[in-house]
């Protein structure tokens, strides 16, 4: 594959931009030690309570009586919902509300400089080279698009989100569905043969391939094992400089 057939690379971010470690040993212990108080001492948006309450009762129907069970309709107990909250991180749910209070809180840390998000040390050249070819730039991941957008402005590396020219989480589809690229796809204004993805997951890589798009599967340090498969394989970004 030549960069230069594509339109747009397209990034997932954990395993791919940036280590699974940080995401998991930084991040989201912030965000569990930080959410009580920012519960407790903030106004939720009360859309926010409803999606909570309401992915709740699926947890509770479905037979996970090991999340906290909350109220029955807009007013809850505010030690209870940060309880839920905590086991949602701890079982890393991809859950919409609550990666929106996620964004929240770690723009807070960024902003009073108490995180600064690390990014491999060959992301900052292969987005410049990128640019220089007039190739887009575009993040696709489950984080919230504010989370994202503070992981490449306040990183090792300083800010870098000049180069990147949109954002995409969870509320284009799920990372696993062929119809999420292809949104993804219609509202870059191209094809989804013109995209070009890099992920950790394979089941991504499935989903995105199904849409025409094309994959490079990234093998980082730290990254999870994956099924087989026959997409092309990346140890990082130099070699396609």
């Amino acid at each position: 594959m030549k960069l230069e057939e594509y339109s747009v690379c397209l990034f997932d971010i954990e395993g791919t931009t940036t280590p699974i470690s940080f995401v998991h040993e930084t991040l989201f212990p912030y965000s569990k030690d930080k959410i009580g108080d920012f519960i407790l001492n903030g106004k939720l948006d009360p859309k926010i309570v409803k999606e909570l309450i309401e992915e709740n009762r699926k947890d509770i129907s479905e037979g996970f009586f090991s999340a906290p069970i909350l109220g029955s309709d807009h007013i809850v107990n505010l030690q209870v919902l940060v309880s839920y909250l905590q086991y949602l991180i701890r079982v890393d749910r991809k859950s919409k509300p609550l990666k929106e209070i996620q964004g929240n809180i770690w723009k807070i840390g960024y902003d009073k400089g108490e995180l600064k998000s690390i990014l491999f040390s060959d992301v900052p050249d292969f987005f410049s080279r990128l640019e220089e070819r007039k190739i887009k730039i575009a993040i696709y991941s489950s984080g919230s698009v504010e989370a994202q957008k503070y992981i490449f402005k306040h990183s090792n590396f300083g800010d870098i989100s000049k180069y990147i020219s949109s954002y995409f989480d969870i509320n284009v589809g799920s990372k696993r569905e062929s119809e999420s690229y292809i949104e993804i796809a219609r509202q870059l204004g191209c094809n989804p043969n013109r995209v070009l993805f890099f992920t950790d997951v394979k089941e991504e890589a499935d989903a995105c391939s199904h849409a025409g798009s094309s994959v490079y599967v990234v093998n980082r340090p730290g990254n999870h094992r994956q099924p087989t498969h026959t997409y092309p394989i990346l140890q990082d970004f130099t070699s396609l400089i």
